[in-house]
């Protein structure tokens, strides 16, 4: 294999910005200081911006159809369920019931009004075995419950002396998710941190360039979180926006600090001046780098083409992400190296030290086989990555459900009792709206009409249960339904008045039905379906939510969007890495590549949390689903995240092909000086998304390990052996571009000598 100098630097646009980078080094250090002291004050005030999943389409059905609800019937949205256990059964009007109207009396202290339904005044909330039994607590209020009043409710309930008592309901699951992400996230930093610094250590060899990258990734996150917030004011913002952000941002950051920090001394080395050897590594690492992050960023603002508040909250705190970390690795960085010039190499740790030179030598060595035999190892990688990717195959997809929170929350404990001791298809269901043509719905026609569509629901087999203001006793006639409900209000019951309280008003009335079936099953979608097709007399209306409702059109909406996302990442990706590295073939090949790497991610994420293969060593319960959002979020993400490896590698590769002419040599020597450094990366990365894998979320934590296999398989079987054996195979090809393409295709270097 022919020896080859080391490639010539093309002076362009990133070459003038790295000299011009070194006279304006402490000016750009000290603002971004000043920023960065701006920054520190608004830190505790962000959590507090997201409290919401982001689990729906804001312009669905069952969207519209929850918002218009909560606004219009006030003890709609706020519903707290308090559950109590005891050992010895429940009887009515006994101790347990007395127990229990003793232990919701403070509720009077509330500033806002309420209703309670006990457990004595319906049957439903007492359990098959009578030891478990709930009371319902309905606030009234139009907007979103603030932390001070949930609080203020949890105090005013006493626990009974002889009970045992949960708090649940889905604002008490909300705020334990955004209490939980919180907690993720410092356990996450905790474990992390001290593991990064130990590879970092490692891989430089010296504590000044083990710490610089630990410094920017703070500094990195502090900016990310900070602009979180102040967008956080203009959006609304998904509670799983900070974590996923800030693992991406980390992750980043760290990647491209290893990248210029390993160039930056590999050019010092050489003997270059400070001034030289900044201007080369912005020229080749920091072009990279900035092209990385425009193909993370692409594949990430594809999220922006979803309506779904998740995914749209991830695509905002992605892009957020990568922009810092791109800002921060190619301005603030190069502008310290500059400061420390050679004392980058300070403080070296002798049990660390190591000879770069051997290194190299052993990557030549293992590519040079690889070169020499690449249809062996082609079809042995390929085996090993169709392997991993086989349980795609029996992949399920839908929502995730109250099971995202570890059981030790009391809002989980709460669904899990009643998912063992009630009926379980009670926790989910199907609610829907029916709107009159009149202003006010309670008149003989719309009664009327109401009665016929329930007397119609009775004949579909697979709804168990229906209430509604016209099934309340089966004994009653549509005659006497009119009777009682359009009689002069001074003349109703307290009984009658509190039911239209909970389900009328206005112009519509709540039909809710309970499903034979589980909520995802497909009669219980076949229902929700028949109801939105349904023609209803006297011109009532009926629209559907629920969460049956709500996972049937974020699904849908997802399957709708995503061919549009995907033509998006691929075709755009596809264009940066034809002006990147002037070839057809290589970006289709970089794509590929990284289908392969995600493939992979998914189908040990299938194994792992729907199959729930060592689910009790990862501390979850299986959802027997993956989460559509998760899929898209991961495949975005992922996308990006992969072609900075790519990135990285191929312009390294190309470095040497400009030279040499020789694509064996040239993947050798590109391989062999790219390679430690982008596994080393992949090595902290790795270990980043594992202490992420530490969550109770179940989303975030299956995030982590998805990022953390993609990452694995990425950087050791595809970057290192699949494509020195793929450009091994291809040969020449690799390089291939049309003559009328070069011609019109921009030159990368902008060098304005270059006519």
């Amino acid at each position: 294999m022919a020896v080859i100098q080391k490639p010539k630097i093309n002076r362009g646009v990133f070459y003038h910005f790295g000299r011009v980078i070194y006279p304006a080094r402490w000016l750009i250090v000290t603002l971004f200081v000043i920023l960065f002291s701006i920054c520190i004050p608004v830190l505790p005030k962000v959590s507090s911006l997201f409290t919401d999943t982001g689990l729906t389409d804001p312009q669905s059905q069952s969207a519209k159809t929850d918002k218009y609800l909560n606004t219009h019937l006030h003890y709609f949205s706020n519903r707290f369920i308090i559950m109590y256990q005891s050992k010895l059964p429940f009887v009515k009007n006994g101790t347990f019931d007395q127990e229990i109207h003793q232990s919701l009396s403070g509720l009077s202290k509330l500033p806002s009004q309420y209703k309670i339904i006990y457990p004595d005044e319906n049957e439903k909330q007492i359990s098959k075995n009578k030891h478990s039994a709930y009371a319902v607590i309905l606030l009234k209020s139009n907007h979103e419950l603030s932390s001070k009043l949930l609080i203020k409710l949890k105090s005013y309930i006493k626990k009974p002396p002889h009970l045992k008592m949960l708090i649940g309901g889905e604002p008490v699951f909300q705020a334990d998710i955004q209490t939980q992400t919180q907690l993720d996230l410092i356990k996450a930093e905790f474990i992390a941190t001290p593991i990064a610094v130990i590879t970092l250590l490692f891989v430089f060899g010296s504590v000044v360039a083990a710490l610089i990258p630990i410094i920017l990734d703070a500094v990195c996150a502090i900016f990310i979180l900070t602009i979180l917030y102040f967008l956080g004011h203009a959006v609304s913002l998904s509670l799983f926006t900070i974590n996923i952000a800030l693992l991406l941002g980390l992750c980043l950051s760290l990647d491209y600090a290893l990248f210029i920090i390993g160039r930056f001394r590999e050019e010092l080395a050489h003997g270059r001046e400070v001034r030289e050897a900044l201007a080369v590594t912005q020229a080749t690492a920091g072009k990279a780098i900035f092209f990385s992050g425009l193909a993370v960023l692409i594949s990430l603002s594809a999220l922006f083409l979803f309506p779904i508040n998740i995914l749209f909250s991830v695509g905002v705190g992605g892009v957020t992400a990568v922009a810092f970390a791109v800002l921060v690795s190619i301005v603030l960085l190069p502008a310290i190296l500059a400061i420390l010039q050679k004392k980058i190499n300070y403080l070296p740790i002798k049990i660390f030290k190591h000879k770069d030179s051997k290194k190299e030598g052993y990557w030549l060595w293992s590519v040079a086989k690889i070169t020499k035999h690449p249809w062996v190892f082609f079809v042995i990688i390929m085996t090993v990555l169709l392997w991993l990717s086989y349980p795609i195959t029996e992949i399920k997809l839908g929502l995730s459900d109250f099971r995202i929170l570890p059981k030790s929350q009391a809002s989980r404990q709460v669904f899990d009792v009643l998912k063992t001791n009630f009926n379980e298809n009670e926790l989910s269901p199907i609610i829907v709206m029916v709107k009159a043509p009149t202003e006010d719905f309670l008149t003989k026609n719309n009664i009327r009409s109401l009665y016929l569509f329930t007397k119609k629901l009775k004949t579909n087999p697979n709804i168990d249960n229906i209430s509604s203001i016209v099934t309340t006793d089966p004994q009653l006639s549509v005659s006497q339904y009119q009777g009682l409900y359009t009689a002069p209000k001074q003349y109703q019951s307290p009984a009658i008045k509190n039911l239209l309280m909970l389900t009328t008003q206005h112009d519509f009335s709540v039909v809710t039905l309970t499903s034979n079936y589980p909520s995802m099953s497909s009669q219980s979608k076949q229902i929700v379906e028949s109801l939105r097709d349904a023609k209803l007399s006297g011109g009532l209306k009926a629209q559907v939510t629920g969460v049956t409702a709500n996972t049937i059109d974020v699904m849908n909406k997802i399957y709708k969007i995503f061919p549009y996302a995907l033509l998006w990442i691929l075709v755009l990706t596809f264009l940066i890495l034809l002006f990147l590295l002037r070839s057809l073939v290589l970006p289709l090949k970089a794509i590929m590549m990284n289908i392969l790497s995600l493939t992979a991610s998914y189908g040990v994420l299938v194994f792992i949390f729907q199959q729930g293969y060592f689910s009790s060593l990862l501390n979850f319960d299986p959802q027997e689903i993956i989460d559509i959002n998760l899929i898209v979020i991961i495949f975005c993400a992922l996308f990006g995240f992969s072609m900075d490896y790519e990135v990285f590698l191929l312009t390294r590769i190309k470095e040497f092909y400009e030279q040499a002419h020789n694509t064996n040599t040239s993947i050798c020597y590109g391989i062999a000086l790219s390679s430690r450094i982008i596994t080393s990366a992949a090595v902290v990365v790795i270990f980043i998304c594992f202490a992420f894998i530490s969550a109770d979320i179940v989303m975030v934590k299956a995030f982590g390990l998805g990022i953390a296999v993609a990452i694995f398989v990425d950087a050791f079987l595809i970057r290192t052996i699949l494509v020195p054996a793929t450009m091994a195979i291809l040969q020449n090809w690799c390089w291939y571009l049309p003559k009328w393409l070069n011609r019109i295709l921009p030159q990368l270097s902008f060098n304005p000598d270059d006519k």
